[in-house]
């Protein structure tokens, strides 16, 4: 009797902690993944090369024109830019025209691009500059930077001379026997274009170069700036 009523007691038990519904199971939750981050794409660019000044050095019979280009993008580089000059005489009259070597610039990349013009551009006091740029590109090869330059007086006097400027152009990962622009701005005080100067050649390896470029200027500069550029 004792026995029974033991089992019985551990019967009721078992009912109370189980109760009457279905057994419900717990499941540990599952990690979610996390949705993968879309990869970001680039803003736009502004594909653009300004003018931010212009001028002309003359002395005698030469005039040698003179645009300081901008390139506008921040992600590309402008590839065969060429700039058209057409000169100007006092009065607005006009003279002689004639385009720039093509010439590479990287983003935002100021460079005074100038071209020499001889006879029909005598006495020009002024010019228009027009920009094409033949090609944008994200990648490009080795970019020469000049810097300040030394302005050596030819003539030596007020006014209208001539005059070289010297400076050092870096060039690094540029090979031997690559042609190379360089080019000259000079300005007076007040920072406008007095003269200009260009010259082309051969680079002969290493990472820089000590370069001197003729000039032409309309009076004595109070400073000098050099650039470059290469194919690529």
């Amino acid at each position: 009797m004792h026995r029974l009523c033991a089992l019985g007691a551990i019967a009721v038990a078992l009912v109370g902690l189980l109760g009457c519904g279905a057994a419900t199971l717990s499941r540990s939750a599952t990690p979610s993944t996390p949705t993968p981050s879309p990869t970001a794409t680039p803003g736009p660019d502004t594909q653009t090369v300004s003018v931010l000044a212009t001028g002309v050095g003359s002395y005698a019979l030469a005039a040698i024109p003179v645009a300081i280009l901008r390139n506008d993008a921040s992600a590309h580089a402008a590839e065969a830019v060429v700039v058209h000059f057409v000169t100007r005489r006092s009065g607005g009259g006009r003279l002689g025209e004639l385009d720039s070597v093509p010439v590479n610039i990287v983003a935002g990349e100021m460079l005074a691009v100038s071209a020499d013009c001889t006879d029909v551009c005598n006495n020009a006091v002024a010019t228009d500059a027009t920009v094409t740029v033949g090609m944008w590109v994200t990648s490009h090869g080795a970019a020469p930077t000049g810097g300040p330059g030394s302005y050596t007086c030819g003539t030596c006097r007020g006014g209208h001379g001539y005059g070289e400027v010297s400076s050092t152009v870096a060039a690094s990962g540029l090979g031997s026997g690559a042609a190379v622009a360089t080019f000259a701005v000079c300005k007076n005080v007040a920072g406008g274009i007095v003269g200009a100067g260009n010259t082309q050649l051969v680079w002969p390896g290493g990472d820089s170069l000590a370069v001197t470029i003729p000039v032409v200027v309309n009076d004595r500069p109070a400073a000098c700036e050099v650039g470059a550029s290469t194919g690529w």
